[in-house]
């Protein structure tokens, strides 16, 4: 944090009194605790990929090749399949 508030400062004209609260990262968990891969259904060309709750960089590859399939309209990834996951599991729709 000290970090965080030394650059801060260094970088604005910003003077950091005292920190109240602190927290280190955002981990956005959906209602299912599943990742939410997928376009918006109200939202034209808007895409989700959210929801790693703090498994982000384990996560990531994995979601990268589904979010490819996703956008370019291919065949999910072998993983994917081979573990009997489809679009629906992590659509954002199904939270609706």
């Amino acid at each position: 944090m000290a970090v965080c508030v030394d650059r801060i400062e260094a970088a604005t004209q910003l003077k950091v009194q005292r920190i109240s609260h602190k927290w280190a990262g955002l981990r956005t968990v959906s209602a299912d605790r599943n990742p939410v891969c997928g376009f918006d259904s109200e939202l034209p060309g808007f895409f989700w990929l959210a929801g790693q709750g703090g498994y982000g960089i384990k996560t990531a590859p994995g979601l990268a090749a589904l979010t490819e399939s996703l956008i370019t309209e291919k065949e999910l990834p072998e993983p994917f399949i081979h573990a009997g996951i489809t679009t629906a599991d992590l659509s954002p729709r199904r939270l609706i």
